[in-house]
């Protein structure tokens, strides 16, 4: 809400002024006779504020400044003597004085401070005074004590308690000083919000806490239940009982904070827990009634006065968005920069005498100093949710538009938070796209976001087909069938399998996942390593969370890059990733699965700790033979001739996946017969012999 302007005074004779020109006159007359602004007012051409003069009735005295300047400031002098003999009191609007009164209904403010708040609230809404401040040198805080000990003819002593850390005026945020460098008067004086003025003085409700929206509001009802968070259950099952006693017998100092990455649902699961409750929730406002940005410092003046508002009611109070006050716009908070030591100590004093119960929200918790994170009663990780979470988000969101493997695909992907989709679904449902057109931009549009986060883009839609696998088609010496069932029957393992690329490693936990009607996990290295020291280790961590909140089989893919041998470490973070991984695997009780193209890297302790090491090797002959025969009669080939089996037995380092890379060639080189399906696949071995012998390159 922006603060009403009003117009200048005009000249008219001062038996006839208004009640508002008669206080606003009054004021200015004290502050002209208490700092001798008088020669300031009157310049050797006329005078400094044309308003001001108005203000006097003394506009008629402009042509004498020219000639007789000391003879108009004397005037001018005269003038504001006659004036506070009249009044010698400030007094107030009768909407001001019941407003005023309604707050210290709640907010216990003895007289003075109540001056205080009511001088401030005409100050930030008189243009007239705002003028006149053009005359007044810009002052520090000690000064301004002084002023207003003058204009409001209290002691000094008693307006410099006002403004005390201890003092009530002070700790609820209705008005503080600007303790930052010289200001002039208004600028020194800071109130609750930038319409607090306004409201004073024109709201004539009955709702007391209408004066404070632009600053504390009302939180609209949420979208969610807290059974869309299920796979938080066990922090819910904290939050709720904790927060009950706290309000029950009000208790100091109850802040709980709710971190994550953004759009995975922090603000709506404080809405949750409040309905939950059946408790009102107020935040802190982040915004004007314009949707312009609120200061830090008046956040922070926000969160104070609330504590006095609602610390006797049974509500909760939620602080959004924390990390967008800067230092830059408070010093003295804990973002950004290293915060002072001193201003540490008031934040962390503010957290433990807070009267309101309070949710605070933030996306980034690493910014917030460790002293103030050992504050909160308790710290809630708000994760991406699940990949089962995730697939029914996105059919609660597009609804049939999207086809199953659609939805895996867009679920299978570990950065889709529900804002991701729930954005991308409001677009595709406000254009009406037809089906097949839904799913392009459905997928588009999350990849495009995605990306914009420097994530990955969504895969390419389609699922696993546990009947396309055949174990007996693996070459490993045990027998995946046998050891397939004994998992199912304990529902733990700890599995390292290795062997060359493209041999089915990664497949073979895709199908362990099925079998189980488990959803599967899949990590590859680079989703792992973190070019920061202990990301590994947090990464590693979150997987293994991130599992058995879904109750997935976990699966590293390629764990070549952060399990090397200890012994050859040469650094310190080399060793503290595969501890940590060992850590997790130990403590783990779902199924997980590690595959690796290079065994003899790995860290030698480590492959004690697996259940089973399993090596994936080459096709048999046979089992080349009978993966060609199948395939062909998949694409229409007749594959009955002795010699293109004889053939297919006899390639060297033939893989599943060089079936699979020829298929794919299919696609847009079809394969004509039999003996052409047995070129490709041996021109597919024969690469590979390439590489593993150093031959391939560039020739000169």
């Amino acid at each position: 809400m922006r603060r009403r302007r009003r117009k200048s005074a005009h000249a008219f004779p001062l038996e006839h002024d208004s009640e508002e020109l008669t206080r606003v006159r009054l004021i200015v007359c004290h502050i002209i006779k208490s700092f001798n602004l008088a020669s300031r007012l009157v310049y050797n051409n006329g005078f400094a504020k044309d308003s001001v003069a108005q203000l006097l009735g003394l506009s008629h005295l402009e042509d004498r400044c020219y000639d007789d300047r000391d003879g108009v400031i004397v005037a001018v002098k005269q003038r504001c003597d006659e004036i506070v003999k009249k009044g010698p009191h400030i007094f107030y609007p009768k909407i001001l004085e019941r407003n005023v009164e309604k707050i210290r209904e709640i907010i216990e403010l003895n007289d003075i401070e109540a001056d205080i708040l009511k001088f401030s609230v005409l100050l930030h809404d008189s243009q007239d005074l705002e003028d006149l401040e053009d005359l007044l040198d810009t002052m520090n805080s000690s000064r301004l004590v002084r002023v207003l000990a003058t204009i409001l003819g209290h002691p000094l002593g008693r307006i410099r308690e006002a403004f005390s850390p201890k003092a009530i005026l002070h700790r609820s945020g209705l008005v503080t000083i600007d303790r930052n460098g010289a200001r002039n008067l208004k600028g020194k004086l800071d109130l609750l919000s930038t319409s607090f003025a306004d409201m004073m003085m024109n709201y004539e409700g009955g709702d007391i806490y209408e004066l404070f929206k632009e600053a504390v509001r009302l939180c609209e009802p949420g979208t969610l239940h807290l059974s869309d968070y299920s796979y938080m259950q066990k922090e819910i099952d904290t939050i709720l009982p904790y927060l009950r006693h706290a309000v029950r017998n009000r208790l100091r100092g109850t802040n709980i904070l709710l971190y994550g990455p953004p759009g995975t649902g922090k603000t709506e699961l404080a809405k949750a827990i409040a309905h939950e409750l059946s408790l009102q929730l107020f935040e802190v406002s982040y915004a004007d009634d314009d949707d312009e940005p609120i200061s830090g410092r008046q956040r922070i003046n926000a969160f104070k006065s609330a504590q006095y508002l609602f610390g006797k009611k049974p509500v909760l109070l939620m602080f959004d968005e924390m990390e967008d006050i800067s230092e830059e716009e408070l010093p003295f908070f804990l973002f950004g920069k290293k915060p002072r030591q001193e201003n540490k100590g008031w934040m962390n004093r503010m957290l433990e005498r807070s009267m309101v119960p309070t949710l605070w929200i933030t996306n980034s918790v690493g910014s917030i100093d460790n002293a103030t994170i050992r504050r909160f009663d308790m710290i809630v990780e708000m994760p991406i949710p699940p990949k089962s979470k995730r697939a029914e988000i996105v059919r609660a969101n597009f609804g049939d538009r999207l086809e199953p493997g659609v939805v895996e695909t867009i679920a299978e992907h570990p950065h889709v938070a529900p804002a991701i989709l729930t954005r991308a679904a409001k677009v595709v449902e406000r254009v009406g796209f037809d089906r097949e057109t839904a799913q392009k931009s459905a997928t588009m549009l999350i990849s495009a976001t995605l990306k914009a986060q420097g994530f990955n883009a969504l895969g390419k839609p389609g699922s696993f087909n546990e009947n396309d696998y055949d174990p007996t088609l693996v070459n490993t010496k045990e027998e995946l069938s046998a050891i397939a069932e004994g998992i199912l029957r304990h529902q733990n393992a700890r599995l390292c399998l290795y062997g060359p690329p493209g041999t089915g490693k990664s497949a073979f936990g895709r199908w362990i996942a099925k079998r189980l009607d488990a959803p599967l996990l899949v990590k590859k290295g680079s989703d792992l390593l973190s070019m920061f020291v202990g990301g590994t280790e947090k990464n590693i961590a979150a997987a293994f969370e991130e599992a058995e909140r879904e109750n997935a089989v976990l699966l590293f893919d390629e764990v070549d890059g952060f399990l090397q041998d200890r012994r050859e470490a040469q650094r310190s973070w080399e060793i503290t990733q595969v501890n940590e991984l060992l850590t997790q695997m130990e403590s783990f009780e779902g199924v997980f699965i590690a595959t690796t193209n290079l065994m003899g890297n790995l860290d030698q302790a480590s492959l004690r700790r697996f259940d089973l090491k399993l090596r994936f090797g080459y096709l048999r002959p046979t089992q080349a033979a009978a993966m060609f025969q199948r395939t062909c009669l998949q694409i229409g080939l007749k594959a009955d001739t002795n010699e293109s089996i004889v053939s297919v037995k006899s390639l060297k380092n033939l893989t599943p996946g060089d079936f699979a890379a020829v298929m794919r060639q299919h696609r847009f080189r079809p394969i004509e017969t039999a003996w052409d399906f047995v070129e490709r696949l041996a021109e597919e071995c024969a690469v590979k012999e390439e590489a593993q012998s150093g031959t391939m390159g560039f020739l000169v």
